[in-house]
């Protein structure tokens, strides 16, 4: 079973398995501040306990106020501070010496862990971030998503949603921004086929719902570009949804919503039907963007 993270009030589940914190979008929880490292932390959650090890950050890890060194145990409740942020352990299992070796938590293995050559890692980390000898493969633990940056996305939307919840929009805003402008960065940069379909439908999920809150067309504006860069077809849920919103905001760049319908017009010959009907609702956005 998974543990949880308490952070700015809210619970984060953390499966079993590996999980990055840093500033980097790639983290798992991508925390956006000057003091937080690209990869500052890993944490590791293995059946019979949890461990979390500094990824040679610049301004280290804290356990109850003391910073540690290499790979530590944690024990339910313990305060974790990584640069200005502090996040609090739920639901781990305090560590026990009399594991047999198939259940031994998953620090007791890791001479069985197979540490991956320096040539495998991403290189150009800007903190020198060299223990990340962190994609091992660890026998007994559950794969991770086969997308991590959709998981990534959905683990710090789920914060913003609370956030939203609580009326809390430029704090849902912030969470949320630094994601979303990776992955638009990532289409402008690669072009079709450089971001996942579903990574994509959920950061415009995310950021019409910002938009819905904040009134700001910059958010429609990114919705329709990251789509266009990478020749997607909203899903019919979101183009409804899009009607209502569109309403609520205001200074929506026009010339990228029409270089969207365009762009699918293009290709109307080649879709389905219901494809098709999608495509009428959005040259109904169209329209209804121009009234505005």
């Amino acid at each position: 079973m998974g543990i949880r993270l308490r952070y700015l009030a809210h619970d984060l589940e953390v499966p079993l398995g590996e999980f990055f914190i840093g500033r980097s979008a790639d983290c798992q929880l991508s925390l956006d501040d000057p003091l937080v490292s690209r990869k500052h932390a890993l944490l590791t959650v293995g059946e019979g306990g949890v461990a979390i090890e500094d990824l040679g950050s610049r301004n280290g890890v804290l356990i109850n106020g003391t910073r540690i060194t290499g790979r530590q145990l944690l024990s339910d409740g313990d305060k974790i501070a990584i640069g200005g942020q502090e996040m609090f352990l739920l639901g781990a299992i305090e560590p026990s010496s009399t594991h047999s070796p198939r259940s031994a938590p998953l620090w007791t293995r890791q001479q069985n862990a197979r540490t991956v050559d320096m040539s495998e890692l991403s290189s150009g980390e800007d903190d020198g971030a060299t223990a990340i000898a962190s994609r091992r493969s660890l026998p007994g633990l559950i794969p991770q998503h086969p997308d991590k940056r959709v998981h990534a996305l959905s683990l710090i939307g789920s914060v913003a949603d609370k956030a939203l919840a609580l009326g809390r929009v430029d704090e849902a805003e912030r969470i949320l921004q630094r994601s979303l402008a990776d992955i638009l960065t990532k289409a402008r940069e690669g072009g079709v086929g450089a971001v996942q379909p579903e990574l994509v439908e959920k950061a415009s999920t995310y950021a019409t719902r910002l938009a819905a809150a904040t009134g700001r067309g910059a958010w429609i504006n990114y919705i329709f570009e990251l789509n266009t860069r990478l020749e997607l077809l909203l899903p019919a849920y979101l183009v409804d949804e899009l009607y209502s919103v569109l309403r609520k905001v205001k200074a929506v760049d026009m010339s990228i919503l029409r270089g969207y319908a365009k762009r699918l017009r293009e290709r109307a010959g080649e879709r389905t039907p219901a494809e098709r009907f999608i495509l009428q609702r959005i040259e109904g956005l169209e329209r209804l963007g121009a009234l505005k």
